[in-house]
């Protein structure tokens, strides 16, 4: 089976927006402890809700215990001094020190346990004890003030509502096989701001291969998107449905090896191509294998190769090495690989295609991700 790297785990076959990813490399307890070292506030807010305030409450009630303790030992230390806080020969005990603790980090007011103004005469350690808990107090309140506010106005949530259809379709049209998949925005009302979409395929047949020769792997492969173009962005409207687009051409992740390493293409060197751009002449995409000479279409690269056999024949230029060698010129090099159904399909089974559609939502202007994926069962 295919692993999933989104798993539909919502009703109506959509996802919580989650990649089912688990770091195996590094031990549990480096991997928190150098992310909180370097990013505790993130990760606090990655925390569910309820354990999150549980945890801040419990760190409050911390610092206010240990406040209590150092009043307690502060009035301990000179017990004939006269702090304010016990009964001078009677030091505080630690019931009352916590209570003095309490009113001082929530900025109550103050109610000396002895009932005196000995605080502002006496026990500058005292006072001294007392500013560090109001700064650590005003601190700790502005710390909660931003993860609440970060907290209820996140947006990861909000991918729940861009719904995609539960099959995609594959069809062939023109002599050409596209992949679609549906989106919409079910909040269509508020429509999203600079929605787009993106594709990856996941290959999992090709990702241990490298790993035994010593190469990098490549498990994601960043696959085009043919309508909306990714040439203007792939913005997406999606208060209405709106189908995304997949040409399989030969540059394709989904398409079969045998195309991918069909003659007269003009190999990608890692950039991600797509026929369409030659289609249209943005690029050239065939090349001569005789003379060097690219051209945009198949068509035209017939047409260059005919018409030099032509006059490279009746010039009685030498067969070898020419256009009109056939060891050179072969006839694959002008036939277009033609996918089948069933070779298409024998692709597919070890492939997982992922959309993923991101957005700014316009009330609070946080942006955010919708993920779903198709496997061949999928289609």
């Amino acid at each position: 089976d295919v692993p999933h790297f989104v798993q539909r785990n919502l009703d109506n076959h959509q996802s919580r927006n989650r990649l089912a990813i688990e770091n195996d490399h590094i031990t549990r307890h480096y991997g928190i402890s150098w992310v909180l070292k370097h990013d505790w506030y993130h990760v606090l807010l990655g925390w569910n809700t309820f354990y999150s305030i549980v945890f801040l409450l419990a760190l409050w009630t911390f610092w206010i215990i240990m406040f209590a303790v150092f009043y307690q030992t502060i009035d301990r230390s000179s017990p004939e001094k006269d702090c304010g806080l016990g009964i001078k020969g009677n030091p505080i005990e630690f019931h009352g020190a916590f209570a003095f603790s309490l009113e001082t980090c929530t900025t109550v007011g103050y109610a000396l346990p002895s009932g005196t103004n000995a605080l502002f005469v006496n026990c500058p350690g005292l006072q001294l004890a007392i500013y560090l808990q109001m700064v650590w107090s005003m601190l700790f309140n502005a710390l909660i003030l931003a993860f609440f506010f970060a907290r209820l106005g996140r947006c990861d949530a909000r991918g729940t509502q861009s719904l995609f259809s539960n099959k995609a379709i594959i069809e062939e049209k023109g002599g050409k096989w596209l992949f679609h998949a549906r989106v919409y925005d079910f909040d269509s009302a508020k429509p999203l701001i600079e929605a787009h979409v993106r594709l990856y395929t996941a290959k999992w047949n090709n990702y241990n291969r490298p790993k035994d020769r010593g190469e990098q792997p490549s498990l994601w492969q960043t696959t085009r998107v043919l309508s909306p173009s990714d040439g203007l962005g792939s913005v997406l409207y999606t208060s209405i449905p709106t189908c995304v687009t997949h040409h399989i051409d030969a540059y394709s992740p989904l398409s079969p090896p045998l195309a991918q390493k069909s003659a007269g293409v003009v190999p990608g060197h890692g950039l991600v191509l797509r026929e369409a751009d030659s289609d249209t002449f943005n690029r050239d995409g065939y090349c001569c294998p005789v003379c060097g000479e690219t051209y945009a279409s198949l068509e035209n690269l017939k047409r260059h190769i005919n018409y030099t056999k032509l006059y490279k024949k009746k010039d009685k230029t030498p067969i070898e090495g020419s256009h009109q060698d056939e060891t050179i010129v072969t006839p694959e090099l002008t036939n277009k690989f033609v996918m089948s159904e069933d070779e298409l399909r024998e692709s597919l089974k070890d492939k997982e295609v992922i959309l993923v559609v991101e957005g700014m939502e316009p009330l609070v202007s946080g942006t955010f991700q919708a993920l779903q994926s198709y496997t061949a069962e999928d289609v």
